[in-house]
């Protein structure tokens, strides 16, 4: 009958969405035990969760839980299972590397073939798409999950950051936001595996004045729990205590804590103590049949390293709308609108660094080499230990051949942050520029290793194969970038041209024929 009782009604529930990246190419032995210790930081994740407030599914290499109470829950789920995955990756071999998302939506309760509860609707499929671009053992969550847990407490809030506007297959727009933990500066050390576009980690407009916010997140985060069940339209809201995360190098431990009566108790340090780990049931066995992922979405000109030491002041808020409109305005092709934004931000904070660098970046895609590498001097000269500037100048030195100081550029930027998929890659296509395949190849793979589902990354591969001559690679690489992006209309030419040295004028014809369908 509970069950019944679920299933007649339509949940408004936070969906936690977890996907294994390369389940499906590992051994049997492999996967039975990544699914294995998946199940178990899973379990211990949940620990706390009523079972009539979580449904869980089993997608072979991952799993979504549907948190039908607080949103909080998933929150809080997510973060430690981000911190077991960073640290399974450090010390296991080989170490398990997970995408999550988080999202906010509508889901309905339906009984599967096997009579098992499933979870069907908008709420589960945007988390998958949110899931589908976070970075390696990073977490990214929706617009709807980020105005719901931001508006819950301030010191929530600061644990956000927006990244920016993704496209999904179905050529839908989400807003992301990422999520990352108090105090995670010092986690950058094992947070590194962000690689594939490197940026999860707070910039600077979370770091620096806000790092007085992000410690009362880590040392005295209020315990205002806000269980949220929508029923007949009404919103119930009951307190209560829930834990309290914060960081102390690439290892992170929780607390719990009851809710401050006053202010000092409210500024007094938070107290650890350990305790051992309890289990919870995770259904669903090890599987070994893999599943089908969705691609993950081209890395950006602000998905770079995270910054390696403390940043600059808070924006006052009228700066930070600025701010983050421009990164909007950018992702959504206008960076012309997008300039008198980031102006305007850095009118109000002339020093703050990422504002300059989304002006550096807007400035390029408009033509304005100079002043963009006048906004790239300026990062470097603030902050000279942070990869992006380089990688700024760099970007924007290509553009005007200017190898040879793009390439130093690049290679310090890859220096400073060893997983910079984006720094190779830039690299990588500088020297083909110059020629040098064997050389660019280097590059390409790494930055491959680091985002394999980046299309960018596989069509520049591919050229680099084709003039080496090696053509059976270079359609591999094409036939990636298809399936990654099927509209690519220069990917049918490039593989076509391709197929035509190897003497297959068939395949070389139809690939010509649907790039030139895909251009009209």
């Amino acid at each position: 009958m509970a069950d019944l009782h679920r299933m007649d009604r339509t949940w408004l529930c936070s969906v936690l969405f977890m996907d294994i990246v390369k389940y499906s190419s590992q051994s049997v032995d492999t996967q039975v035990k990544w699914k294995t210790r998946f199940n178990t930081y899973l379990g211990e994740a949940i620990q706390d969760v009523p079972d009539s407030e979580r449904v869980i599914l089993d997608t072979g290499d991952g799993a979504p839980v549907c948190f039908l109470g607080a949103p909080e829950a998933a929150m809080f789920a997510a973060l430690h299972l981000c911190q077991n995955f960073v640290r399974d990756k450090q010390e296991q071999q080989p170490g398990l590397r997970v995408r999550i998302g988080v999202n906010l939506g509508p889901v309905k309760l339906v009984k599967d073939l096997n009579g098992s509860l499933n979870a069907i609707g908008d709420g589960i499929n945007a988390g998958q798409r949110i899931m589908s671009f976070a970075p390696e053992n990073q977490i990214l969550v929706s617009q709807s999950f980020y105005e719901v847990v931001s508006r819950l407490s301030d010191d929530y809030k600061a644990l956000f950051k927006l990244r920016g506007v993704e496209t999904d297959k179905h050529v839908r727009e989400h807003t992301v936001y990422s999520l990352t933990p108090p105090g995670s500066e010092k986690w950058q050390g094992a947070a590194a595996e962000e690689s594939q576009s490197g940026t999860t980690l707070p910039s600077a407009d979370s770091r620096g004045a806000a790092s007085e916010s992000k410690a009362a997140a880590g040392n005295r985060l209020q315990k205002r729990s806000t269980v949220i069940l929508l029923l007949g339209g009404a919103l119930v809201v009951a307190a209560g205590a829930v834990g309290v995360w914060y960081f102390v190098g690439p290892r992170a431990k929780t607390a719990s804590v009851e809710a401050p009566r006053n202010k000092a108790v409210a500024e007094s340090p938070v107290k650890t103590q350990e305790a051992p780990p309890k289990r919870a049931s995770v259904p669903g066995s090890p599987p070994v049949a893999p599943s089908v992922k969705p691609a993950a979405a081209p890395a950006r000109d602000d998905d770079a390293t995270p910054a390696a030491e403390p940043s600059d002041s808070l924006l006052p808020p009228a700066g930070k709308k600025a701010y983050d409109l421009g990164v909007v305005l950018t992702d959504h092709g206008k960076p012309a609108e997008a300039i008198p934004q980031f102006d305007e931000a850095l009118r109000l904070n002339p020093q703050h660094v990422d504002a300059l660098l989304g002006r550096a970046e807007a400035r390029r895609k408009v033509g304005q080499y100079d002043s963009s590498i006048e906004d790239c001097n300026q990062v470097i000269k603030l902050r000279p230990k942070l990869a992006k500037g380089y990688y700024c100048r760099g970007a924007t030195e290509g553009i005007l051949k200017q190898f040879d100081p793009a390439i130093r550029d690049y290679t310090e930027a890859i220096r400073l942050n060893k997983s910079f998929a984006l720094a190779y890659d830039g690299r990588g296509d500088t020297y083909i520029s110059l020629r040098q395949y064997d050389r660019a190849l280097d590059d390409l793979n790494e930055a491959i290793r680091l985002r394999p589902d980046n299309p960018l990354f596989h069509m520049r591969r591919g050229v680099a194969f084709q003039n080496l001559k090696q053509f059976e690679k270079a359609i591999q690489d094409y036939d990636q970038v298809i399936k990654l992006e099927p509209n690519n209309a220069r990917a049918y030419t490039q593989r076509a041209n391709a197929k035509a040295q190897l003497g297959d004028k068939r395949g070389a014809a139809a690939d010509r024929r649907q790039s030139k369908e895909l251009k009209q």
